[in-house]
């Protein structure tokens, strides 16, 4: 599982707000930091890393709602939850793919073709999935939610 990006720069008296577009930002690069490999379409861990990680930024920006301004942010929140749903619905493929790889194991003769066309089906499914998730990811525009945060100052290491 990835894991989040370190915050060593912040202190105790680093203002709410700077605390979190650094932390915002961080979490952000760490999400989209996946997405080649989640695009290539066959990584199922780097789908679930930042399926992982989008839940975190969903979470950092609903604990920072009031430390930034509200409208904006909320705009971005909507756009991460939108990406996060499409690639929740690839993610849900690749735990159906393995259930039923697993079934195909102890099949008998009879199941197993049945259980054949549910991996056709379930794969077409992952890939329509996929489809949905990189036109989603497209239309995220996180060059401006990153100009909204400010620029990398170097405060996240990891």
């Amino acid at each position: 599982m990835a894991k989040p990006p370190r915050f060593d720069s912040l202190q105790p008296d680093t203002p709410l707000d700077s605390a979190a577009r650094t932390v915002l930002r961080g979490l952000l690069e760490a999400a989209f930091a996946k997405a080649p490999a989640v695009l290539g379409g066959e990584d199922v861990e780097a789908t679930h890393d930042m399926r992982v990680a989008l839940r975190r930024l969903r979470s950092a920006e609903d604990t920072f709602c009031d430390a930034l301004p509200r409208k904006r942010l909320r705009r971005f929140a909507e756009a991460t939850r939108r990406v996060s749903r499409r690639l929740g619905a690839v993610r849900d493929a690749d735990v159906h793919l393995a259930a039923l790889r697993t079934a195909l194991g102890g099949a008998t003769v009879d199941e197993t073709p049945g259980i054949v066309y549910l991996l056709e089906r379930t794969s077409a499914e992952r890939r329509r999935a996929l489809a949905k998730f990189a036109v989603e990811l497209s239309q995220f525009d996180r060059r401006r939610f990153l100009a909204f945060l400010g620029a990398d100052d170097g405060s996240h290491t990891g």
